[in-house]
């Protein structure tokens, strides 16, 4: 008998010690837990117009960059796609073992023109400026999700989101270029159908003739009209998404 208990609760401990390794395993190797970028994106060296001036002060890279123009005409800023990327963060769980995790979605199809005045410290007031992001081939690392988002999204009626630019706050113009500013830009997003004002949080330096920029905002899928995607049970879904834009923008 006693060898029976010793045997059933060895059996006992292998089984529980084989749950944890598959729990762990589904933990650490194939839930998704995407992380938010921090920092706006480097811009390329090939981007910049750079010269090695002994005589002229250095930014922060130790060389000097030829600067945007400090004319009275608008500098149009042409948002790079093959620089910049789009994408969304929603939380999820896994119903049946309640770990959570974040799931990410992105596409590189993202345009659109961002226009300053002549120094380079304003939006033009007598132009308009917005980006769009193509939404059909937002892409995570799981199928069935992006068919699900892509049903949520509407985007066979709904292809594309637009934000446009009302105004920016928080520029301080004694930064040094190629200094990290925090800024706000509020203005209208146009998501789902559904057109509502938003502020994003901006992390932003300009080098040369170059923008880049790194804008965050939350969002809830209710504002916008939109049912949250789900995984037939398997999955529950939090009820906002976190919208990330990574943008790089030269002037031409």
């Amino acid at each position: 008998m006693k060898k029976l208990l010793i045997a059933g609760g060895a059996a006992m401990a292998l089984g529980l010690a084989g749950v944890v390794a598959v729990a762990a395993g589904w933990y650490f190797l194939i839930r998704e837990n995407a992380e938010l970028a921090s920092d706006p994106p480097e811009i390329p060296a090939a981007l910049l117009n750079v010269t090695t001036s002994p005589t002229t002060a250095a930014s922060t890279t130790g060389l000097t960059a030829t600067t945007a123009p400090t004319t009275g005409a608008t500098l149009a800023y042409q948002i790079k796609s093959d620089l910049s990327e789009a994408a969304y963060f929603v939380d999820e769980e896994l119903a049946s073992v309640g770990i959570p995790s974040t799931a990410k979605g992105a596409t590189n199809e993202v345009s659109g023109t961002l226009y300053l005045t002549g120094d380079g410290t304003a939006l033009a007031a007598d132009q308009t400026s917005s980006f769009s992001v193509k939404l059909r081939n937002l892409t995570s690392d799981k199928s069935m999700r992006d068919q699900r988002v892509q049903q949520a999204l509407e985007t066979s009626r709904y292809p594309t989101a637009t934000f446009t630019i009302t105004s920016v706050s928080g520029y301080n113009p004694a930064v040094a270029e190629g200094q990290e500013q925090t800024l706000e830009l509020s203005g209208n997003l146009e998501l789902h159908g559904v057109t509502k004002p938003a502020t994003w949080e901006v992390k932003a330096y300009r080098q040369g003739n170059v923008i880049s920029a790194l804008a965050t905002v939350t969002v809830k899928f209710s504002d916008f009209n939109i049912t949250p995607p789900r995984f037939q049970g398997l999955l529950s879904i939090s009820d906002q998404a976190t919208l990330q834009v990574q943008l790089i923008a030269q002037a031409g």
